[in-house]
């Protein structure tokens, strides 16, 4: 019943004044109908053919047997696209979100049915993929929706790093880059993706599912290492104990260097303070701290084998062309960013108290900034290690910063002037204004 009342008498059609005292009948009807599905695959999968049947009103009871669950769910998936597409292509005005979500909620729980491995499958992901490109809607929570959706339907069908790359392009172009000077390009892979859209709803999206794929490249590496580890010990012939690795290996490398150009774009985006980049430089510790792994993994098997495949030295190449350099440039606009925030903390309130409490607020945000250095640094030290046993000279793609020490020590000083402050709060504020000064000028200088 809630189905038919649904899709007989959409929202649009229904009278105004039956609206304008509260929710409409049809989307009541499709609140129930979203809680239904969501109880029927969570408490009674055994049962969901036979709830599928019931739903198709047009049924033939010979044809019962034959159909598939995926064939019965793609019926029904095809009358909420419908729905979902009229309501997308009607006027910026009418657009309901709330009414939007709950369609694209019913569609995720539709589409758990479907198999990977069926063309119904294939045709929602093409359908989802194609709607998040075409449609600009700014509204975050259906942004959010739709765009979770399309990721969990593509990690059932491949990795989704190339979509990570290609998002984290629209995400640069829309929101600049960090060096104000440098005109981004914009590309337009996701209409989805807009000026509203892109930080924090998406940003976080793509940052949570690249950690999923980190964790995932970090279980294949461990599996890796504990392989060659028995074999080393059974002293196997070390040809027959690396042929079987290849592939895994060649997977792993591709996915890292895929990802490498994601963290790329981001890195190079001025990203809003808050959740954005204390995440972002989460996952860049975890990338470095893999990418170690995988150096300490070739590190056994030149002990076993030796030699090291192409395609590795071409991703410590792409790590240090195009990643480290620009960590050090994100980490020195992190830190000039949160200066600039406690100067106008200190201009406005003029308190000792309140430029006390914007510095603590500043050293716990960028808290991670120390932990990212050091993994970058424990992943040079390895790749000489590497280099050595290889006779390869991996550490020629990598340029060593400068500013990493100073970066450090910053923070020490940081602290101590925290300290000092307490004591003498204007010869405090008047040290950290001459500090402020100085940094621009070392940023000058790392560009050349």
């Amino acid at each position: 019943v809630l189905l038919w009342r649904y899709t007989s008498i959409p929202t649009s059609v229904e009278d105004l004044g039956k609206k304008e005292k509260g929710k409409s009948i049809s989307l009541l009807c499709l609140e129930g109908l979203q809680k239904v599905l969501g109880a029927v695959s969570l408490f009674y999968q055994p049962k969901t053919h036979h709830f599928l049947r019931a739903l198709d009103v047009t049924d033939n009871e010979g044809e019962e047997a034959e159909d598939s669950i995926s064939h019965r769910a793609a019926f029904q998936i095809r009358q909420f696209q419908r729905s979902l597409l009229n309501l997308l292509s009607s006027q910026e005005e009418d657009f309901n979100s709330k009414e939007a979500l709950l369609l694209v909620t019913v569609l995720s729980n539709l589409s758990k049915l479907l198999e990977p491995s069926s063309p119904q499958f294939v045709q929602m992901l093409s359908w989802t993929s194609k709607i998040c490109k075409e449609n600009n809607q700014e509204d975050p929570s259906f942004c959010k929706g739709l765009m979770n959706l399309l990721f969990s339907l593509h990690v059932l069908y491949k990795s989704p790093v190339t979509l990570l790359r290609d998002l984290s392009q629209d995400i640069h172009g829309h929101l600049g880059d960090i060096d104000e000077d440098v005109e981004v390009e914009k590309t337009d892979h996701f209409a989805m993706v807009n000026l509203r859209t892109a930080a924090p709803t998406v940003c976080l999206l793509v940052l949570s599912q690249a950690e999923k794929v980190l964790e995932e490249v970090d279980w294949l590496i461990t599996k890796l290492k504990g392989q060659v580890s028995q074999e080393i010990v059974s002293e196997e012939p070390s040809s027959q104990a690396t042929r079987p690795h290849h592939p895994i290996e060649k997977a792993i490398i591709m996915q890292l260097g895929t990802l490498l150009t994601f963290f790329h774009e981001l890195v190079q985006t001025a990203l809003p303070s808050g959740s954005c980049v204390d995440i972002l430089l989460k996952d860049l510790c975890k990338m470095y701290t893999i990418l170690t792994a995988l150096v300490r993994y070739y590190l056994q098997v030149c002990q076993s084998a030796g030699g090291i495949p192409k395609n590795m030295e071409k991703l410590v190449k792409l790590s240090g062309s195009h990643l480290t350099p620009l960590c050090y440039s994100f980490i020195s606009y992190i830190q000039n960013k949160k200066s600039q925030s406690l100067k106008c903390t200190g201009e406005k309130k003029g308190k000792a108290a309140a430029v006390a409490t914007a510095m603590a607020r500043v050293l716990r945000e960028t808290k991670p900034i120390p932990n990212l250095i050091f993994a970058i640094e424990q992943y040079e030290k390895f790749l000489i290690h590497l280099s050595k046993k290889s006779k390869v000279n991996l550490m020629q793609h990598m340029k060593l910063s400068t500013s990493r020490d100073f970066k450090i020590k910053g923070n020490i000083l940081d602290m101590v002037l925290r300290d000092e402050e307490a004591d003498e709060p204007e010869e405090g504020t008047a040290s950290e204004h001459e500090g402020q000064n100085k940094e621009p000028a070392k940023k000058k200088r790392k560009k050349e």
